[in-house]
Formats: C-alpha cells, structure tokens, sequence
C-alpha cells in the first residue's frame, strides 16, 4: 500500500510575510542612506562658512597689519631696531606686533601685483612663533612681525569638536597656525594634499572629505582663501564626531527592524503552522482510509520486494504469512506453505534449534527483542547454506502472540572468510604456510623442545622468469615446493617465505635424524633440474642452518643466525649448506667492526702509505716504487691488508681510499723530485672496483697535474683476473691510461686464466711474476718452468719482467738465469715510509750485484 503524501504546508503567510520585510528593510536603508548624506553636506556646508568666517576675520587682522607696516616702517630705524605698533579698526583686538626696516643693502624683491609676502618665523630656542608680513615699500623693505597667538585665539573660538582642527596656510602649502596647536606640523609644506593639488585650483571656497596627512584620522573638511592675500583657512572635523548622532539612528533603526521582522516572522511561522495542522489532518484521514482499503496489497507488495525470506508463525508454529522469497528458498508454491506447520517446510534437521530461538523470542521479558540464530539449513534443491534467522516477537489482535522471522544466507560471507583465514597463513601460489605461519609454529615448538630451522634460497630461481617469464618463474616455484611433501621425517612447518626461499622446522635431539644427514638430502632433492616451458633449469638451492637452544635463545634470533648461514653459504664457493657457527658469528662481527672503523679511517688519518723498492737485475740499481698501503687503526692495532682490502672492495671504500692513494703517491714522488733530486717511478695498484669507476681517466689526469708529476714517472698495476675481464671495456681505458702517459704492468700474471690473443693488444709494459712461483725456485722445476715461459712470453711481446717475494739470493741467482728485468722483496728491502726512501737510495747497492 503506498505511503500518503503529506500535504505541503501553506506557505503564503511566510512569504507574505517575507515580502512585507523586504519592503521595510529596503525603505529603512533608503532612509538611513539619505540620512547619512544629509548629515555630511550638512556638515560640509557647516565647516565651509566656518571656513569662509575665518577667513574673513583673517584678511581684516592681515589688512591692519599691512596698513600698520606702511605706517610705522617710515619711523622704524634702518638698523632693523624693533618698534611696538597696536591696530586696532578692523581687528577684533589690539594686536602686538613688531616692526622692522631693513638695511638699504636688503634685496628688494617685490611680490607678484605688489602682494606681501607672508611668512612663519620659528624662533630656534623654541619660543612663540610670529607670522612676517613684508613689504618693498619706497624707502626699503620692512617686514612686520605679529605673534602668532593672535590668531591661535582667533581659531579656538570654533567648537569642532573631538578630532577637530582650523588651520591658516600659505598658499604654498605650508602651515602657520593651527588650533589645536600642533608645533611639529607648524611651518611644514602640505602642498601635495588633495586640498592643493585638487580642490583648491577648482575653487576657492569649498568642501571635502580625506584623511588627515597629521594623524591619520578621517575628517570633512570646509577651506576658504583669504580675499587679497596667499593665505587658505582650512576648517576641519572628526567624520566620526559627526556621524555620532546618526549612527545612534542607525542602532535604533536596527532595533525597530529587528523586532519589526522578528514580530513579523513569528506571526506568518505561527499562521504557516495552523494551516500546516489542519492540512496534515486532513492528509492523514485520506491516508487512513486508503491504508484500510488496501492493507493486505500493500503488505504483500512490501515483503515480495524483499530478497530475504520472511515468514510469520502463530502460536502453533503454523505459517500464516510469508513472502516470494521464502517459497524461492523452500521450493514450495504458496498452497503447500499456508497454513502448515513450519516443521513440514523448512529443514527437519534444524527444528530443534529454532525451536530454542522461538522458546527465547516468547519468554516472559524478551519484549520487542530480535534473537538470532547462525545454522546450515537445506533449501528446496537440497543444497546446504548457512544462514542467520533472526527471530521477533509480534503481539497481533486479541493480544496472540506470533513470531517473525527473516533468513539471511551468509554463505558467500562465510567462505569469502574462510579464504581469507587461509591467506593470512598460507602462501596462495604454492599453498604452503606462509612466513606469519612459520613464526607462530616456531614460537610454539620453542617450548622445551629442540629444534632445527633451514632457510632455503633458489639463487637462479629468477634467472627463469627473466628468461621465459614470471608465470615460469612461479611454475617452478611451485615445482620446489611439492618436493618438500617427499622430506622425511615430516617438518614441524614447510613455508614459503620470500619470493625464492623457504623454510623447514624440523624436531631436532636424541631420537631424531642427524640434521646434517637431512641437509644433504633436502638439498640433493631441491637440486635436482625442473622442467619449465620444455627446457631444464637448475635453480643452485642454498640452505643456511641454526638449532635452538644450541645457536639462539628465541625465535627471532634463530631466524637471523639462519639467515646469516644461508648468506654465508651464499660466499662460500663449494658450500651451498651452512650450518652457523661461533666461529661465523665471531667472523661476522669482526668483519663489521673493522668496515665500520675503515669508514672513519681516511677522515682520521689512520691509513699510510708504504714503498717497496723495485730492483734492476743486472745493474742492481732502485728503478721505482710500489705503494703498498698500511693501517694502524687506534682500535683494533695494525690490521693487515689482507684483511682490510677486500672489506674496502666489497663496500665501495676502495674508490675514495684508492683515489687517496693516487693522489699522495703522486704528490710523494714529485716531492722526492724537488727535494732530493730521485727521479723514480711510483707504482699503484688498481682495484678492480677503482678500474671500472665512470671518472678514472679524469681522477689519473688530476693527480698528476695537482702534483706536477711527469706522467712517465707514474705506473698502474692491474690484476689478471681485471685484465681479462669484460676485454674490449680494458682494452679502451688502457689505451686511455697510455693516451695519458701512463705506463701499466699486470700484477699476479700467471695465477689466473689468461687469453693470449687478448693480452697481445694491451699496451702493457710489464708483467709481474707472483711470488708463488718465486717461492718455490730451486725447489721445484715447475716453478721454474713457468718463470722461463712468463719471461719469454713477456719479452715477445717487449713488456718486462719483475718478479715479486724474492727473499734469497738463490731466488735471485736464479731468476737472473732465467732472464728476468726487476725484482722487489726482503732480500733487498722491506716496505717503508716516506723518509726512510732518501736515506736508502743514499747507500751501496749490494744485492744481485
């Protein structure tokens, strides 16, 4: 049945209403508007015949002014001696004045038409002012000088008010007097006001309105010239002194208003209301009688429109109304539902717990309550859905008492919550337990028992989805993680936790499988190819092993020793299973300490460099240097390069160390050069990470040239395994380190795999025998051998030959039969600081010779 529609309330009284105060709000501001624009031309008017009132009295007290002077100035001395003169006729009272001649020397410079020239004279001790009057009279100039308190008191005889003011002007803009008296402004020019630049040369005598150039304060304004003479009066009043009385019109006008529209309101609102009343009655007794006449149509239209099942029982739990709904749920037509009991159509399995819902919804004091019930009930095609029945007592005529019910199927729900549970702890591409799982079954195993934890990374897992893919890559993930089902004994815990690993909790202790043993055969079983997109990959697993109690205290921290085992077996070559150790801690951590000391070393000067002498064979004379770099750190002693070198490659520190190096290598031997005339050649070892840094040609260019070091006397020495590394990348930045100057050796030769098409295109100069073949001369005919072949290879290709460790003169005997250049090592001497070098190439050179 549909809802009656209220009947609109009767709005004319309201907008009668509003109009009638639109009317008197526009007639009052119309009122107030001429009001206040009377007030002001009325007030303009009032201050312009003040204006033109004192501006007359001026020109009399002027005018007797002018006649005293042409009287007096016949008697007054020539020496400028001061006389009295009293006027009197058409001043309002005796005026003292004084009266001066000036010497016949004065210029006479008379004044437009004849006009005096009028004046303010400020005395400099701070005394009264004067008003000057001149004049070039026959007889000289003579100038009358009357206090300006004459007409001070003139002008205070105006009433203005708070804020008001009469002024006397020159014409010129400057002030002379001023009522109320203000001696700052006296004497100063206000020639650039809107009165003089504006209203003065339209008209002489008028009115405005401006801001005071004084004060600031807003004042109408009346000005009138004096007739015959360059002075102005200006009359002046406080605009808000004026609009006093109309803005206390203003308020009362407002109040009227207020209370005139308000009276207004509340009559039209209350006129509105009653017809609003009578009207809604109405309404409601048409609405009544529609709603008895098609009740039941609407009811039914009501619950047929709803998608959830309702259904009401009488007191015998018979159904006597229902809706679309609940026969779509039942499966049943709307005679096989009228009027049977609701065990007969609903779900027979369920009837006795809606039997305790409906018992709970008719107990004395459940009153208007809603119960529910969550239960799985069958509908009509036998499916089963869970669903909650909410469940309401309804008192009907006669006070029996019926039960409404409605059925909400949260089947959806329950399944969408139930896969939500499931990802929060399950990985959802393998469907193994996911990292959040790992840790709550880890935290629980750590309860007394002993444990062991295996992280296991696929390190070319990605090389797969590089290559075919990332759907590849995820099928063999997927492929990785059904072989852990073959593991034996069965894990506490499988889970995948990071893209490419996975972990295994397994019991650990007496009765149990050796851990190693497991290892070993989890990592045969993980090693073993997988086939993806019709090829075989190998997905090189590694598995870094921690136990508890035995590594770590907690489940945190067994995670991280594993972790650690698992990089470690990363950089062990040969060792892709890692158990933790002691030992791996304590190496770790001495690690850590020393890159965190290294990384203050070159700010705190703790690094120095070293020199080696490098020996020529047959002459037995120094032919250079190599730089071979020292640091004593304040906190962990000398530590040996060895040590050092390979944390500052792995790191990046060897691009500013090496860089440091290069730098104080250059500058040393420059300085050996000035100081001590040796002209030596300095040699330097290039990382291979410094060897391939973007600016390594411009950081070359700018050692030498900061050092003034001729780039012949500088040598690079490279590794093997850099030199036949990326070859055409060498090739080009060592013809630009010899584009340079520069001359290179290769360091280690012999060590490592070597291309001998490619070495024949390096403009090396020299290679190095490493000391491992040196060491076992006379030893072993090996060793020899390969020394004869390097020197030969060498010497084919016109680079020398320098042998490094030689600490026996058999050694060196040995490499001069051999046909070796250069040797360096203990035998001649050991590395050494700066200024031990002048003193040794001082002394006879002994070995070898």
């Amino acid at each position: 049945m549909p809802t009656p529609t209220p009947t609109p309330r009767d709005t004319r009284p309201l907008a009668a209403a509003a109009m009638l105060i639109v009317a008197i709000t526009v007639t009052l501001a119309g009122l107030l508007v001429s009001s206040y624009h009377d007030t002001i031309e009325r007030e303009q008017t009032n201050l312009r015949n003040l204006a033109e009132a004192f501006a007359a009295q001026t020109h009399y007290a002027t005018l007797a002014l002018d006649l005293a002077l042409a009287r007096a100035a016949e008697h007054a001395p020539q020496d400028g001696t001061d006389t009295a003169a009293v006027l009197s006729g058409g001043a309002p009272e005796a005026i003292p004045a004084r009266v001066r001649r000036l010497g016949p020397d004065a210029p006479r410079r008379p004044q437009p038409s004849g006009a005096p020239k009028i004046g303010i004279a400020l005395p400099p001790g701070g005394g009264p002012a004067a008003i000057t009057l001149a004049r070039v009279l026959p007889d000289g100039p003579a100038v009358i000088e009357a206090d300006a308190a004459y007409f001070q008191r003139i002008f205070d005889s105006a009433d203005l008010g708070h804020g008001g003011s009469v002024t006397l002007h020159q014409r010129d803009g400057t002030m002379l007097v001023r009522s109320p008296t203000l001696p700052k402004a006296i004497g100063h020019s206000f020639i650039h006001t809107p009165l003089f630049q504006t209203h003065l040369p339209r008209a002489s005598v008028g009115a405005f309105e401006a801001t005071s150039p004084i004060d600031g304060v807003r004042r109408l304004y009346g000005y009138s010239a004096v007739a015959g003479y360059p002075l102005l009066i200006v009359a002046g009043r406080d605009l808000a002194d004026t609009l006093a009385v109309w803005r206390g019109w203003l308020w009362i006008a407002m109040l009227a208003w207020v209370l005139l529209s308000v009276t207004l309101a509340v009559l039209a609102w209350r006129m509105s209301r009653e017809a609003a009343r009578q009207a809604a009655l109405i309404a409601r007794l048409q609405a009544s009688e529609r709603r008895l006449a098609d009740g039941a149509r609407y009811l039914d239209a009501i619950l047929d429109s709803l998608a959830t099942p309702l259904w009401v029982l009488d007191a015998k739990r018979r159904i006597v109304l229902f809706n679309r709904a609940f026969l779509q749920f039942t499966g049943r037509t709307g005679d096989a539902v009228t009027g049977h009991l609701e065990a007969e159509v609903l779900d027979p399995a369920g009837a006795g717990a809606r039997a305790r819902l409906y018992a709970d919804s008719t107990a004395d004091g459940a009153g208007d309550g809603v119960h529910a019930l969550e239960a799985e009930i069958r509908d009509g095609s036998g499916a089963t859905r869970t669903a909650i029945q909410l469940a309401a007592q309804l008192r009907s005529e006669g006070d029996a008492v019926q039960i409404v019910n409605s059925l909400t199927d949260i089947t959806e729900r329950k399944q969408v919550e139930l896969r939500l549970a499931y990802l929060a702890d399950h990985d959802p591409l393998t469907g193994l337990p996911n990292l959040n799982r790992l840790r709550r079954v880890l935290a629980d195993a750590l309860q007394g028992e002993q444990v062991v934890l295996l992280l296991i990374a696929l390190e070319r897992q990605q090389e797969v989805a590089d290559l075919l893919g990332i759907e590849a890559g995820d099928d063999a993930v997927r492929q990785v993680a059904a072989r852990f089902d073959a593991l034996a004994p069965a894990a506490l815990c499988v889970a995948r936790v990071k893209a490419n690993e996975f972990a295994v909790l397994l019991p650990a202790g007496p009765g149990h499988r050796p851990v190693d043993a497991i290892a070993l055969e989890l990592h045969a079983l993980l090693s073993e190819p997988v086939r993806v997109g019709g090829r075989e990959f190998h997905l090189a697993p590694v598995i870094g092993i921690a136990t508890y109690p035995q590594d770590a205290a907690s489940a945190n921290e067994l995670m991280r020793l594993a972790d650690i085992a698992k990089h470690r077996a990363r950089s062990e070559a040969g060792e892709p299973v890692h158990f933790h150790s002691e030992s791996t801690h304590i190496q770790l951590d001495e690690r850590l300490t020393i890159e965190e000391q290294l990384r203050h070393a070159l700010a705190r000067g703790e690094l120095t460099p070293h020199y080696q002498p490098k020996v020529d064979i047959a002459t037995g004379q120094v032919t250079g240097f190599e730089v071979l770099l020292r640091w004593n750190s304040p906190v962990l002693g000398p530590v040996s390069p060895a040590r050092f070198i390979p944390i500052a490659e792995q790191t990046g520190l060897i691009i500013p160390i090496g860089t440091w190096v290069l730098r104080t290598a250059c500058a040393q031997a420059s300085r050996w050069a000035r100081e001590h005339g040796i002209a030596t050649r300095i040699a330097v070892n290039l990382s291979i990470r410094q060897f391939y840094q973007k600016d390594l040609l411009k950081v070359i260019a700018d050692a030498l040239a900061d050092a003034g070091l001729a780039p012949h006397a500088l040598e690079l020495e490279i590794t093997e395994s850099i030199a036949m590394s990326r070859v055409d990348v060498v090739e080009r930045l060592l013809g630009g380190i010899r584009d340079l100057g520069v001359e290179l050796s290769i360091d280690d030769f012999g060590t490592g795999y070597s291309s001998l098409a490619y070495l024949k295109r390096f403009p090396v100069q020299r290679l190095k025998v490493d000391r491992a073949f040196v060491r076992d001369l006379g030893r072993d005919a090996d060793s020899a051998a390969i020394v004869r072949s390097v020197v030969a290879l060498g010497h084919g290709l016109s680079m020398r030959i320098v042998a490094e460790g030689v600490e026996t003169e058999e050694q060196l005997a040995l490499l001069r039969a051999l046909g070796c250049d250069e040797y360096q090592g203990f035998l001649f001497a050991r590395p050494m600081d700066a200024a031990a070098v002048p003193a040794l190439l001082g002394r006879p050179v002994t070995s070898g010779a």
